[in-house]
């Protein structure tokens, strides 16, 4: 222990009960207690259709004989009760278990429980707990988790203005508790792989284990041996604002074998709260030593944390996995997720430095990434700082530390944790590195050359669609939005900005943004990697057309520099990409739902004195419950407690294993411990597929008209050619064999007379990216004109066709105008159709190539340019297709002129605009699919 510190006595449980003995992790074999080798590949979570895999050849090994959670629970000493009496004990009764839940999930204080109990409605049928402390204590019984310690910190002499507490749970605990959970049994994998697409066998790079790290890790182990790689994440969170001042510090830790997919899911319970850290008020010290004093207490209480697991990660400890077989396993530390403040303190370094990389503050902006800040580099400087200076003598210590670029730490947390090196497992956190970065910068940047009122306005013409935010008031004028909103706003900037900025400028920001949308892939290729960091040089390319527009501004004024850390930072995403996996899987987005669950969730069932404490016992209620819960649901069913997933049920509910496994045990209730995946339209009687099985569409079983003449369809949705265009329907000349010709008058006789006509439909797409994943549904609407909406409301899609010619499938968009029924017995004729309206291609952008006409999106926005097909007559051109034609939600901006027209507003844009760009960044499955269509 360095002298710097006071040292600590030991741990307390928080529970004060005995203090637990913790077990030394030492090496044992266990292949020899293993006649045949289980290896853990799940074969539904195998390859994607039309990838090969190749597994390491260190098979790891497992032997039946451990105990998964569940199973642990089925032996505990309650286990003959529950067998035989009461599957509920210490509950009475499913029912009384139910309502235990119920009353400790958070919503009554203890006050309002006891209210509750002495009720003559609740005395009726009174539960067998009479206050809610015994509620309590029937809870703190039921089969144990991870338990809860506590401890003060001192630091040498110096004091604070509170004790330093430590509140954790032991990190090889946690990770026992992950690994042996049997809820991820579908979607952990304990054996690296590469995997492999298409006919030139390109590498594909997805979850964490087929990376190279990973396949590295498996390297070094012993014959048989497995890993899970620990990942952890910290950021201090606020309590209250503008009162107290009050914040806590929350470590979490999880797992990187555990599919991305279901890691990412607050609902999984991926990321377990392991300590809240202490944050440290040193009394009497200047800022510099401040600082030094604060990050050595971080560091000094990581490792308290992760002891234990530093052995195991060097020695192996045998653990249960999920189907309860024994393994050796292995716990590297391979990630840490947290912003860029916190990424500093962790690597040692000092501010204005990359925490990652050897760049100093005026190196942010350079074009090229430099070279990576390794931890043999860091820990010779720190070697080299305690060499010259006392670290005891922090004063001087500090000015050292300053000119080697270090904080002042003396023992980082990771530095006997193996190899572990913060260049690498520092990974790219998607939510503060580029959606934050986004707002903060190009968002601000367009603002300050185009003003906020002009970018506000192009906003707000812009045509709203259910469940896609609508900016009618702009953005210009807000300080703070969620990530959800900074997301939304990188979809609309680089076609809204065209035409008043510059060129060069609107090239930078469209290919900032096309970085962002590559690095976000679920799979990412050789291709893609090369694309992203042509997208981030292309960026530097133009990058100094910003600073001529005005665009970089700061608080005294003009900046004529990029330095910018987060855009260093983005200099590393494909190596990381490499070494890692997709860089989508260690965003922050989670870790920031879970500082809502286990922090300021918790905190608000406190008395607000002394509540970490208070938190920790209500974290471990909640934990025990969760458990029984499922545990009771299970053995209600005679389920078995090893989860083995169909083939099917993967595929249908691929991020949500427990709600996938209890629908399986309850198939007509509904579980309320687990996760509701997305509904699946693919699986609906009624649901019309598309011929490629990508595309489900849904219509309500009632119409909205559920009767309507020909004539009263005409004149409600203003379609003066709608007689004629179901002639042409009879007819059966599609629309492109009539080259969209009117043939039939506008008098011809029909088969029919009235329709059924909807104002909407649900459509869903199955991912462009892994089909297995099937994305949320979208509503697109045909809303008819009104006094506030005289042109009605039309969504835009996109339609597939087959070209007589070459036999081909090509994609028109078209505006849906009206969605109709003809009311028919003609096989052919009964069925739903859309009338839509055309647009073409800009002629500028189309090429001819072996006879073909092929387009090309247009110069500086990389976007297809469209404009609306007109009729001889000056009028729209439009005809009725099938429904089940269309592919994909599309979204239209229009190309705005360097002002934007005082009549249009976002109920007339797409009919007084020309032209319009199709905004292949409306969302990340619309990117991807265009990409695809070309």
């Amino acid at each position: 222990m360095h002298p710097v510190y006071g040292g600590y006595e030991g741990f307390d449980p928080l529970d004060d009960v005995e203090e637990p003995i913790l077990p030394h992790v030492g090496y044992t074999t266990v292949d020899s207690a293993c006649d045949a080798p289980l290896v853990s590949v799940d074969p539904s979570a195998g390859p994607r259709p039309g990838t090969i895999r190749e597994y390491h050849p260190n098979i790891p090994i497992a032997k039946p004989g451990g105990q998964n959670h569940l199973q642990r629970m089925d032996d505990d000493e309650h286990a003959t009760i529950r067998h035989s009496e009461n599957l509920h004990y210490p509950f009475a009764s499913k029912s009384e278990f139910d309502l235990a839940c119920w009353l400790s999930g958070g919503a009554l204080s203890q006050k309002e429980i006891d209210a509750f109990i002495h009720l003559e409605h609740t005395k009726n049928i009174p539960p067998s707990f009479h206050t809610s402390k015994d509620l309590r204590a029937r809870i703190e019984a039921l089969p144990e988790v991870p338990r809860w310690y506590h401890q003060e910190i001192k630091v040498g002499s110096h004091k604070t203005n509170a004790p330093l507490m430590l509140y954790w749970r032991d990190g090889l605990d946690v990770v026992k508790h992950l690994v042996a959970n049997p809820v991820f049994a579908p979607c952990m994998d304990f054996w690296p792989y590469q995997e492999f697409e298409g006919p030139d066998s390109q590498r594909v790079y997805g979850e964490f284990m087929s990376a190279d790290h990973a396949w590295e890790i498996q390297d070094k182990l012993p014959p048989g041996h497995s890993f899970v790689g620990v990942i952890g994440a910290s950021d201090k969170t606020p309590l209250t604002i503008g009162t107290g001042n009050k914040e806590m510090h929350p470590l979490l830790i999880s797992l990187a074998n555990i599919h991305a997919g279901v890691r990412m899911k607050a609902t999984s319970h991926a990321f377990a709260l392991t300590a809240y850290l202490p944050i440290p008020k040193f009394l009497g010290v200047s800022k510099p030593v401040h600082a030094i004093l604060s990050a050595r207490v971080y560091h000094f209480a990581i490792s308290i944390i992760t002891h234990n697991l530093k052995i195991a990660a060097r020695d192996g400890c045998v653990m249960s996995d999920p189907r309860g077989d024994l393994r050796m396993i292995h716990t590297p530390l391979v990630a840490w997720i947290a912003d860029y403040p916190e990424q500093l303190l962790i690597s040692c370094t000092a501010s204005k430095r990359s925490p990652i990389s050897l760049a100093v503050s005026a190196q942010f902006g350079d074009p090229l990434p430099h070279s990576p800040r390794t931890r043999i580099h860091t820990l010779d400087a720190i070697e080299r700082a305690c060499t010259i200076s006392d670290p005891c003598d922090i004063a001087s210590f500090y000015k050292t530390c300053q000119s080697l670029h270090l904080n002042g730490v003396v023992e980082p947390y990771w530095m006997d944790w193996g190899d572990a090196c913060p260049s690498r497992f520092l990974t790219p956190d998607a939510l503060h590195q580029w959606h934050k970065f986004f707002f903060d910068h190009p968002i601000t940047w367009a603002v300050n050359m185009m003003g906020g009122a002009q970018f506000d306005r192009r906003l707000s013409v812009l045509q709203p669609r259910v469940g896609v935010r609508h900016w009618a008031n702009g953005v210009s004028t807000l300080k703070q939005l969620t990530g959800r909103e900074h997301r939304d706003l990188e979809k609309l900037l680089p076609a809204v900005i065209v035409g008043a900025v510059p060129n060069d400028v609107a090239c930078a920001l469209r290919a900032i943004t096309e970085f962002i949308f590559q690095a976000q892939n679920l799979f990412l290729y050789k291709e893609t990697l090369h694309s992203l960091t042509e997208a981030l040089r292309e960026f530097h390319h133009y990058k100094a057309s910003i600073i001529a527009a005005g665009g970089r501004r700061g608080k005294n004024g003009p900046l004529n520099h990029f330095q910018i850390p987060k855009l260093e930072l983005m200099q590393h995403v494909a190596r990381s990409t490499r070494a890692m996996g997709a860089p989508y899987q260690w965003s922050s987005d989670i870790t920031e739902r879970c500082h809502i669950t286990h922090v300021k969730r918790p905190y608000r069932m406190t008395n607000r004195k002394d509540f970490h404490g208070q938190c920790c016992r209500f974290l471990d209620r909640q934990e025990k419950l969760q458990f029984f819960q499922l545990y009771t649901v299970l053995k209600s069913q005679q389920a078995s407690l090893i989860y083995e997933m169909s083939r099917e049920a993967h595929a249908m509910t691929l991020h949500y294993p427990e709600a996938t496994w209890i629908s399986t045990v309850l198939p007509d209730e509904q579980y309320v411990g687990a996760g509701k995946p997305i509904a699946s339209l693919f699986i609906k009687d009624r649901s019309r597929i598309s011929s490629d099985d990508s595309v489900a569409i849904l219509l309500t079983c009632r119409p909205h008209y559920p009767q309507l003449s020909i004539e009263e369809a005409s004149q409600l949705f203003h379609i003066p050619d709608l007689h004629p265009a179901l002639g042409d329907l009879i007819s059966g000349r599609s629309y492109l064999e009539r080259s969209g010709k009117r043939v039939c008058r506008p008098n011809c006789s029909l088969s029919f007379d009235r329709l059924r006509v909807w104002q909407n439909f649900r459509m869903q797409r199955r991912s462009v990216q892994d089909n297995r994943v099937v994305g949320p549904a979208q509503t697109i609407q045909a809303l008819p004109p009104n006094s506030s909406m005289p042109f009605g409301r039309g969504n835009t899609v996109l339609i597939a066709h087959e070209s007589d010619s070459h036999k081909m499938i090509g994609y028109i968009v078209v505006q849906v105008k009206s969605i109709l029924q003809p009311i028919t017995e003609a096989p052919r004729l009964n069925q739903p159709f859309l009338y839509v309206e055309f647009f073409n291609f800009s002629h500028s952008s189309v090429d001819a190539f072996n006879g073909l006409r092929l387009v090309t999106p247009a110069p500086v926005t990389d976007m297809y340019l469209v404009h609306r097909r007109i009729r001889s007559n000056n009028t729209a051109l439009g005809d009725i297709v099938p429904l089940e034609s269309v592919r994909q939600v599309i979204q239209l901006i229009p190309k705005f002129s360097r002002e934007v027209s005082a009549a249009m507003n976002c109920d007339n844009s797409l009919q007084l605009a020309r032209e319009f760009y199709v905004n292949n960044f409306a969302d990340k499955e619309t990117f991807h699919a265009i990409l695809s269509y070309q």
